[in-house]
């Protein structure tokens, strides 16, 4: 697989980000069905082509897993390989361009433009309330924050870096700490596309996705630049719906407001 993958360029790879149930399972998976593009649903047997990529597993400490990367910590062999896997894989589903999604890419947008300087991200947004609601389900059913809580530390090492001692401080369960982990996740892929061109990134909010699928897939088809598929429509109107929405507790508008008080405001889920 890897000799044919060396005769092919992974071209105008979209990357599919945003803080974990978000979402982005269900957008990736959406784009996928169109005939022009692979969907690799969080391949993390290629990312761990660079060791550090694994934030998850009980071999994540001794592999050195980091939370962030950046484009210094790109490597030209580590490079090449996940790019030519990558590109194998778009030929193995006889596509033409890679979406790939993978939440905690969220923090290494830098990594992944160092990786393919022409790729674009779409970032997606839902309301923390109910992030931190579904994280807080999948943290008591698993190891959501990894191995040991080894996700967890380097969320919160990150956190105090940024001069979040005090949200940190309020995290007493998991909707707090979910909470963080969205914070921490959407200023992170803000600040990165900030600094990237324009063109080659978009956000698109999941309230807005499940409001109008359609339209919401057509904007993301021509922003990646691949002809309107109908068929593609009238799936995501099958595919996406809204769930009712939910107000939240006493409880957990208090840790909102301790945890993402000020972020939640200024996107509009106050």
């Amino acid at each position: 697989m890897l000799r044919n993958a060396r005769r092919l360029k992974l071209e105008r790879p979209v990357f599919v980000v945003g803080c974990g149930r978000s979402g982005t399972t269900a957008l990736g998976g959406l784009l996928g069905h169109h005939r022009a593009l692979a969907y690799l649903n969080e391949p993390r047997d290629i990312w761990a082509n660079e060791p550090r990529t694994d934030v998850w597993s009980d071999e994540a400490r001794w592999r050195g897993g980091r939370l962030e990367l950046t484009a210094d910590d790109l490597t030209p062999a580590a490079g090449d390989r996940i790019r030519r896997l990558l590109a194998a894989e778009v030929r193995k589903e006889g596509a033409a361009r890679l979406v790939e999604k993978l939440p905690v890419n969220s923090f290494r947008i830098g990594y992944l433009d160092a990786l393919c300087a022409d790729c674009l991200v779409v970032h997606l947004v839902r309301d923390g309330h109910a992030v931190a609601r579904s994280i807080a389900v999948r943290a008591k059913n698993g190891p959501w924050f990894g191995h040991d809580d080894y996700k967890w530390r380097l969320l919160a090492e990150l956190a105090r870096d940024r001069g979040l001692a005090a949200e940190l401080d309020a995290c007493t369960d998991d909707f707090a700490r979910g909470l963080l982990e969205w914070r921490l996740a959407v200023t992170s892929a803000r600040a990165a596309m900030a600094r990237l061109p324009e063109e080659r990134t978009v956000e698109v909010r999941y309230e807005q996705l499940v409001a109008d699928p359609a339209a919401t897939l057509d904007r993301l088809l021509a922003f990646i630049d691949v002809e309107q598929d109908p068929s593609l429509r009238d799936r995501a109107a099958a595919e996406i719906t809204a769930t009712p929405p939910r107000i939240p507790s006493a409880d957990e508008r208090r840790a909102a407001h301790a945890v993402a008080g000020d972020l939640l405001e200024a996107l509009g889920y106050g």
